[in-house]
C-alpha cells in the first residue's frame, strides 16, 4: 500500500459500514473494478489540486469530514513533473505528512508507484475541471479480499502551507564541497511569489535573533545561494531561509549551522623552483579560490611535511592574488630544503603539503657554500692557530662512513678530507696537537691513536700503547704522552710511530663506564683525572722523565659524557662543569664560583674571563613550535654581565678564535647537539659573534 490519504479514507469507511447488514456486501471482483472505465481522461485534466467530499462503498455516498477544521482538508496534487503528492495533517497544529509518488496516466487508469517498486491503481470513472471521480481498492472489513469503493475528488485551494523552507539544506554535490552554498525547493503555491530572503549569524551564540539579510531573491526558480562574501575568520556561521508571497511571510527554515573548518582552500600548481646563486625563483598558478586570503611559501626539512623532528618555516605571506612569483633572497642553512606553497582561506585553513592533482612542493638542490659537508658531526676540535675547525662525522648520503674533514670559515671550503676513514666508533673527541712532529690530528680508534697529517688530513700511521680500553688520552706540557684505562694512567715516550711505556699508576679503585674518564694537563706539570660518577678526582705529578707520582685526591668533579661536558683553561687555572655551571681552582683545587646564564654553557675565551653559551635546552623536543632561540649569550666573569646576541643559526658552540673574534658552530633548525642529524640533510655552519 503506497498511498496514505486514501488508506486514512478506507478507515473512515470501516467505522461507517461496521453496522451494515452483512448481506448487503457483495464480492466485488476484478471486473467491477476496471468496469465504466473513463478511457478518455486526459492529463491535462488531472493537473492541479483536489480534495475528497464524498465516498461511495457498496451503494452508500457519505461526505468526508475535516480532521483539523483550522487545516482544511487533505489534499492531494497531480503535477505536470509526473510527481503526486499526499498532504495529510496530523495534528491540530497543521503539521502534515507528506506521501510523494511516481504517476502515470493511460486508458484512464492512473498507476501510482514509489522506489520501492510498490504501485496502486486509480480508475478514472469521471473527469473534467470540477469533479474527479475514480475507484480505488482496500481490504476494507479485513477479510483477505479487496474492496472496491468510490472517491469524489473536487478541485481545492487549500489554506497556504509552507512546504518551502524544511527544504532549505546544505549543497553537498562534490563540486560544491568547499563553497558555502545552499539549495532549496522552488515555490509552487497558490499565491502570487514575492522573494526568498537568506539571512546570517556568526559566532558560538549565532542565532534568529542576531541574523543579517545578505541576499533577496526575486526569482521564484533561483533555488540555490552561495555565500561569496562570508566574515573574515568566522568560525561557526549560521543560514536561514524566508519565503514570501502576496500574501506576506509563508515561513521560514530552521538555523543551518555551518562550521568553516571543513571548507579547503584549493591548491594551485607550484612550478619546479630555480636557483641562482643564494637566490632561489618560485612560479605558480594563479589561485581561483573564492575564500582566498593569501599564499604562505614555507620550506622544511621533509617532503610531505611529517617525519622524527621535522621543522617548517614560513619564508614569505603573499595577500595579493594576483601573485605569483616570489625570489627568496635568503635561502635557509640546509642543504636540499623542501619548499612548499599553500593557499590560505580567510577562515584560517590552509592546502596540505601534498596534493595529488597539484604539485606544491619541491626539493630545491640548492646548498650554501658554508654549509659543512657532513650530515651527523661525532666531535670537533678547534685550532687555536689558524680558521680552521676539525669535524669528525657521518658523510651525507653514507650510513656507515665517517671522515674528518678540515673545514676553513674564513674561506667556507672544506680544504681536506681524511684519506683514511676511521673503522671503529668512539666516544673520544679528534683532537690537534702540536708536538716536535709538526700539527697533528689525533683519533682514537680500539684503543690505538690514528695520526693524520693536520694541514693535509694525510693519514701516517697508528700509535699503538698496548694497553686495552683507551678512555682518554693527552699530550703533556713536557712531552710525553698520557692514557687513561679504567684502571691505570701510563706514561708514554714517542718515536714517531713508536710509542714506548715510561710509568703507571692506578687511579679510581672503582671502574666506571667507558669514555667517561677525562684527564686534563695543568699546570707545574700535574694531571688531574675524573670520571663523570665520582665527587672527586685524582691528581698526579710528572716528572721530567715521565714518571708518575700520586699528588692528592681533589674535591673536583668532572662531569663528562655523552650529554654534558667540561673544560680546562690554563689561562685562568679553572675546570668548568657546563652540566652545573660551576668553576674549580686547579691551583687551591677549592670550588671558585657559579652562575645561572647562560643555562646551558658550551665555551671559554682563551683567558678563560668570557664564558659562552644559549639558553637552549638540549632536551627540549626539537619541532617548529619549541622555544629555541637564535641567540649567544657571553657571561663576562670580571662584570657578571651577560650579552645576549644575535645569531644566524642556532648556536650549538660558542668558541673564541685565535683572532680574538667570538665564534659558533651553529645549526640552521633547531637541533639538540651537534651528533644529531634529521633526514639526512646537513645544516651545520660557523658564523662570527657580533
Amino acid at each position: 500500500m503506497v498511498l496514505r490519504l486514501f488508506s486514512l479514507v478506507a478507515i473512515f469507511l470501516l467505522a461507517i459500514s461496521c453496522g451494515s447488514d452483512d448481506d448487503l456486501q457483495e464480492n466485488q471482483g476484478i471486473n467491477s473494478f476496471y468496469s465504466n472505465t473513463y478511457k478518455s481522461a486526459s492529463e491535462t485534466d488531472l493537473y492541479g489540486i483536489w480534495a475528497i467530499f464524498n465516498i461511495e462503498y457498496q451503494g452508500i455516498v457519505a461526505d468526508v469530514p475535516l480532521n483539523y477544521q483550522d487545516c482544511g482538508r487533505d489534499f492531494f496534487i497531480f503535477s505536470e513533473n509526473k510527481t503526486y503528492t499526499e498532504y495529510v495533517f496530523e495534528n491540530s497544529g497543521c503539521d502534515y505528512f507528506l506521501n510523494v509518488l511516481n504517476w502515470e496516466l493511460a486508458n484512464g487508469i492512473i498507476n501510482l508507484s514509489n522506489n520501492f517498486n510498490q504501485n496502486d491503481e486509480l480508475v478514472i470513472t469521471k473527469l473534467d475541471k470540477n469533479q474527479l471521480v475514480f475507484k480505488s481498492r482496500f481490504d476494507i472489513d479485513e477479510d483477505g479480499e479487496l474492496d472496491v469503493i468510490t472517491i469524489y475528488a473536487k478541485p481545492y485551494k487549500p489554506n497556504e502551507i509552507d512546504v518551502i523552507s524544511n527544504t532549505f539544506y546544505r549543497n553537498n554535490e562534490p563540486e560544491f564541497e568547499n563553497l558555502i552554498s545552499y539549495k532549496w525547493d522552488a515555490y509552487t503555491g497558490f499565491n502570487e511569489f514575492d522573494r526568498y530572503e537568506i539571512y546570517r549569524s556568526e559566532g558560538d551564540n549565532c542565532s534568529k535573533g542576531n541574523t543579517t539579510l545578505i541576499k533577496t531573491i526575486t526569482e521564484v526558480n533561483e533555488t540555490e545561494f552561495i555565500d561569496l562574501n562570508p566574515p573574515k575568520s568566522a568560525k561557526r556561521l549560521c543560514y536561514f531561509l524566508k519565503v514570501y508571497t502576496n500574501q506576506g511571510l509563508l515561513g521560514e527554515s530552521y538555523l543551518n549551522d555551518f562550521a568553516t573548518e571543513y571548507i579547503r582552500p584549493s591548491p594551485v600548481n607550484l612550478y619546479e623552483p630555480t636557483v641562482n646563486s643564494n637566490q632561489i625563483s618560485f612560479n605558480w598558478s594563479k589561485s581561483e579560490d573564492p575564500y582566498f586570503s593569501h599564499y604562505e611559501i614555507a620550506f622544511s626539512n621533509y617532503g610531505g611535511g611529517t617525519g622524527s623532528g621535522q621543522q617548517e618555516y614560513t619564508v614569505a605571506i603573499l595577500n595579493d592574488i594576483e601573485a605569483t612569483s616570489f625570489i627568496d633572497e635568503n635561502p635557509p642553512y640546509l642543504e636540499n630544503p623542501f619548499y612548499v606553497l599553500y593557499v590560505h582561506n580567510i577562515f584560517g585553513n590552509k592546502t596540505s603539503f601534498v596534493n595529488n592533482e597539484v604539485t606544491t612542493f619541491w626539493e630545491v638542490n640548492y646548498k650554501r657554500q658554508e654549509i659543512i659537508d657532513i650530515k651527523a658531526i661525532e666531535s670537533y676540535a678547534i685550532d687555536n692557530n689558524e680558521p680552521i675547525v676539525y669535524f669528525y662525522g657521518k658523510e651525507r648520503g653514507q650510513e656507515t662512513i665517517y671522515n674528518i674533514h678540515r673545514f676553513n670559515y674564513e674561506t667556507k671550503q672544506t680544504v681536506a678530507v681524511s684519506n683514511y676513514t676511521p673503522n671503529f666508533s668512539t666516544g673520544i673527541p679528534i683532537k690537534s696537537i702540536r708536538t716536535s712532529y709538526g700539527k697533528e690530528l689525533f683519533i682514537e680508534q680500539a684503543s690505538e691513536l690514528y695520526v693524520y697529517d693536520a694541514a693535509t688530513l694525510e693519514y701516517k700511521y697508528a700509535l699503538k700503547p698496548n694497553i686495552l680500553g683507551v678512555h682518554d688520552f693527552i699530550y703533556t706540557n713536557n712531552g710525553y704522552w698520557l692514557f687513561i684505562t679504567n684502571n691505570e694512567v701510563y706514561t708514554f715516550t714517542r718515536d714517531n710511530a713508536n710509542l714506548t711505556l715510561v710509568d703507571t699508576k692506578p687511579h679510581f679503585t672503582n671502574h666506571q663506564g667507558s669514555f667517561y674518564y677525562k684527564c686534563f694537563g695543568l699546570n707545574n706539570n700535574k694531571i688531574i683525572v675524573g670520571h663523570n660518577n665520582e665527587v672527586n678526582s685524582y691528581v698526579f705529578d710528572i716528572d721530567v722523565n715521565g714518571v708518575l707520582s700520586f699528588s692528592q685526591i681533589v674535591p673536583i668533579p668532572i662531569l663528562n659524557n655523552w650529554e654534558s661536558k667540561s673544560e680546562y683553561n690554563a689561562a685562568s687555572q679553572y675546570i668548568i662543569n657546563f652540566k652545573e655551571n660551576r668553576l674549580y681552582s686547579t691551583s687551591s683545587f677549592a670550588f671558585l664560583e657559579s652562575f645561572e646564564e647562560p643555562y646551558f654553557t658550551s665555551g671559554l675565551s682563551i683567558d678563560g674571563t668570557i664564558i659562552f653559551g644559549t639558553n637552549n635546552d638540549p632536551n627540549w623536543q626539537v619541532n617548529s613550535e619549541s622555544i629555541h632561540k637564535k641567540e649567544a649569550l657571553q657571561l663576562n666573569r670580571n662584570t657578571r654581565l651577560v650579552t645576549k646576541t644575535p645569531t644566524i643559526g642556532y648556536p650549538l658552540f660558542v668558541f673564541e678564535n685565535y683572532k680574538g673574534d667570538v665564534m659558533s658552530i651553529s645549526s640552521g633548525l633547531k637541533k639538540e647537539r651537534l651528533t644529531d642529524n634529521i633526514n639526512d640533510k646537513a645544516d651545520i655552519f660557523i658564523e662570527g659573534i657580533k
